[in-house]
Formats: structure tokens, sequence, C-alpha cells
């Protein structure tokens, strides 16, 4: 212990210049990968976005680790999370990272100007998360993103819509098909969430997105169940609810796996009964297709229906 201690604090030591005082800076080309890592939540995806492997990924954070002499995450089983001084530095980090990414974008001629309108599930849990693979190929765009559930303002460049369905031939044209499994919180079931059966799960409080709970009838179909929620349901209006619901431990949800994937990660939802998993819908660009970077935009989006 004595020697960890002696060593951070002969790397931070090193980090000053004695003549100046001033502190040396850490590996710069290392801080999107922090950045990147910190939102992800994934070594994985940090290497997807920023085109390098996972171990090139984890070979940078632990050279920013090494430099500054502290731990910024804690590692587990396929996930990472921020340690309290890596939460700290990400504000730094991120703010002079946008510093730099506004004064690039500011010399850059021709911006152009897109706005994207998506349902608020999609693009918190979905869109977000990629948008800075779509940003770094194309950096003299700003995105304006909006979600239906807080309405309208600008005239939107590129529509996502939600179509239900229960035929994965009907969505040839979506980008991400929703399949939809049953989720709950580690803390609703304990160990008992392994061995729980189908027909038992409809016995605990059925949290619903929709008010004619078209996920769940969709789900009990496949698991060839009634649905009959004994345990009694509470009705939200947005799968974002429902999902934010189901991490409170107030019952069991139904969500697509695309769009949990952290929350998997971290172990805050597990799936119950994984082997059911209907087709419940899936998100397309509305009619009419669009032109100009809105196309390419486009383009970027379906190229996701193959990964």
């Amino acid at each position: 212990m004595q020697s960890s201690y002696l060593q951070a604090k002969d790397s931070h030591a090193s980090m000053r210049n004695p003549q100046t005082g001033r502190v040396k800076l850490p590996p710069l080309s290392t801080l999107p990968a922090f950045s990147i890592a910190a939102r992800t939540g994934s070594l994985t995806l940090t290497a997807r976005e920023l085109n390098l492997t996972p171990g090139a990924i984890s070979r940078q954070i632990k050279a920013l680790e090494e430099t500054l002499g502290v731990q910024l995450f804690h590692r587990g089983h396929n996930c990472i999370s921020l340690t309290d001084a890596g939460r700290q530095y990400l504000t730094h980090v991120n703010a002079a990272l946008a510093t730099i990414d506004n004064g690039t974008r500011a010399l850059l001629p021709d911006r152009v100007r897109l706005v994207i309108q998506a349902p608020i599930t999609i693009a918190r849990r979905w869109l977000i998360p990629r948008l800075g693979s779509y940003l770094q190929g194309n950096p003299n765009v700003d995105l304006n993103v909006q979600s239906l559930a807080l309405g309208a303002g600008d005239v939107p460049d590129v529509t996502v819509s939600y179509r239900r369905g229960s035929d994965e031939e009907r969505f040839s044209a979506a980008f991400l098909i929703d399949r939809t499994v049953a989720v709950c919180s580690p803390l609703l079931l304990g160990n008992r969430a392994k061995s729980m059966e189908s027909e038992a799960l409809l016995d605990l409080p059925v949290l619903l997105d929709t008010a004619d709970a078209w996920s769940w009838r969709r789900w009990c179909e496949a698991a060839d169940v009634p649905f009959h929620p004994s345990g009694g349901s509470i009705t939200f209006d947005t799968d974002e609810a429902s999902i934010d619901a189901c991490m409170s431990g107030l019952g069991i949800g139904q969500a697509s796996l695309s769009l949990i994937e952290r929350e998997l990660r971290e172990g805050h939802l597990i799936v119950l009964c994984p082997h059911i998993n209907p087709v419940v819908g899936g998100y397309e660009i509305a009619e009419p297709m669009p032109s100009g970077m809105a196309l390419g935009f486009t383009q970027w989006l379906l190229a996701w229906r193959d990964r």
C-alpha cells in the first residue's frame, strides 16, 4: 500500500517542472479514448468509435493512468466505470476537448447544419452513444437532435420513426429491428432470476410502455402464455420511463437489447427468459428520402443494420 502511494506521489512529482512549477501534460492522444470510454463504459465500443483495437484503447488508458499516477477506471467483467478521480478528471478533459473541437469547427469552411428528429428513447439510448463516429467522418456538420417527445422545433432534415409489427420481413428498410426481452433489476429477484419460468413473470408487477401493452402481448404470444398480469401493472408513456422504473426495481419490463446495452454491461438490468425475444417493431427513416448531407446521415444509419 505504501509502495503504491509512493509510486503515485513520485509520478505526480515527475509531472511538475521544478524550475517553472508547471505541470507536464499527459499524452494528449490518450484523452479522446478516455472521454469516449467514460461515456460508453466499454473498451470495445470505444475502439469501434476510434477505429482502433480494444487492446490499443486499453494501453492508451493505462498510459494515461500511469502518467497521472491515479486510477481512472474500475475494471469489471466486460465493462469499466469511472473512479471518483476519473469523474473529476473527465469534467476537465471534456471541457478541453469541446474547446478544441469548437475552435477546429470554426476554422472549417462551409459549415452544414443537420436537424435530426427522433423518439426520445432511441435518441438517448442508441443514437447519442454512436454520434461520435458520424462526426468523426463529418467534421463540418453541426447536428441538432430533437426529441419527438419534447416537441418539434426546426423542420427536420432526417426523421426517425417507429413502426409496430411482429413480422421481421416487413422491416427490410429499418436500420434497427426492435426485438423485445423481459428485463428487471437484480434487486427485484436476486438469485431467482435465472430459474424464473415465463408464466411466473406475470405474478410480479408488470411495467408497460404503452397503454395497450403491445410489447408484453407479443412477448406472451411468443412464450405461449396468456397475458394476465396477476401481480399488477404500472403504465408509462415512453420506453425511457419504463426502463427507468425497471432499474428502480418497480417490476418486470420489456426492452430492446440495443437500448439497454450499458445497463446490461454494468449489471443494472438482467434478462429473464432470454430465449423469448419477439420482434415488436422497427426504427426507420421516414419518407421522403432525403438528399445531400441528410442522405449521407441516412446511409450512416443504415450501415448499423449489418453490425
